[in-house]
């Protein structure tokens, strides 16, 4: 093979490898909307407006945290696990009495982002991320739009932490936990409740309000963009600048 048709060789593959590089980075860096749903396919974490994919949730983003109807948190499996509220006794039975009172969304830990890893109890979660104004519903849907995730612990937002452990970035993990009852109760856990996709969420500066309020939103997901594309770009350059220069030493040794 002469070396002319190994630099085109080499040529386009590093084209092709810095477009692909390129491509990542513009994939990383554009603006666009994302979800994240769970693997059971009942919830979902939307974002709001224009985030960068490819980057964690911003502490003190504002998100959509939504379900689809389902057997876990629908009326009557509510009421046959006895959620105070959601069943009336006949014969001894109980049977649904009509949904009413509100669904618990707090924020919980997951260290690893595995489904074994999610917190167990109310000490995995925080208190301070309570949104209990979510109507609870026949069929176990709802939707909360303006649900804020922060990176935990945070004191200087949310005020002494009732949780243990962190939830920001890789490995520390985090979900959402949508409870039937108060998770802080002790009955929260024990009744039927969803999680959400883990996700990940970072603090970013804020200077001039001295608070968290989700400056440079992501899509909740690892930042891996620039890991991935800056070394496959650095390597089509190497690899074309390497060629080019044997291609020149063995020419100077021709003439």
């Amino acid at each position: 093979m002469s070396i002319r048709h190994v630099v085109k060789t080499v040529a386009a593959c590093s084209a092709a490898t810095l477009c692909g590089a390129a491509f990542v980075l513009v994939v990383g860096a554009g603006p666009a909307g994302a979800s994240l749903v769970s693997t059971d396919g009942n919830t979902t974490l939307s974002t709001q407006g224009t985030v960068t994919p490819g980057t964690p949730y911003s502490s003190g983003q504002t998100i959509t945290v939504s379900g689809i109807a389902n057997s876990v948190l629908s009326n009557a499996n509510l009421a046959a696990n006895k959620v105070p509220g959601q069943y009336t006794l006949v014969g001894g039975n109980p049977v649904p009495s009509g949904a009413t009172g509100d669904f618990y969304i707090e924020e919980c830990t997951d260290p690893g982002g595995s489904i074994g890893s999610i917190a167990s109890s109310a000490s995995g979660c925080e208190s301070a991320t309570d949104d209990f104004t979510v109507s609870k519903t026949n069929d176990g849907s709802f939707t909360d739009s303006s649900y804020t995730v922060f990176d935990l612990p945070d004191p200087g937002t949310l005020g002494s932490a009732t949780m243990s452990g962190k939830c920001d970035v890789a490995p520390n993990q985090c979900v959402l936990g949508i409870f039937a009852t108060n998770p802080q109760s002790g009955s929260g856990f024990s009744y039927p409740h969803l999680f959400s996709a883990p996700f990940q969420v970072d603090q970013q500066a804020d200077f001039g309000s001295g608070f968290e309020t989700g400056i440079n939103p992501g899509d909740g997901t690892p930042e891996v963009s620039l890991a991935i594309g800056l070394p496959l770009a650095a390597l089509a350059v190497f690899g074309g600048w390497t060629i080019r220069n044997r291609r020149r030493h063995k020419q100077e040794q021709v003439a």
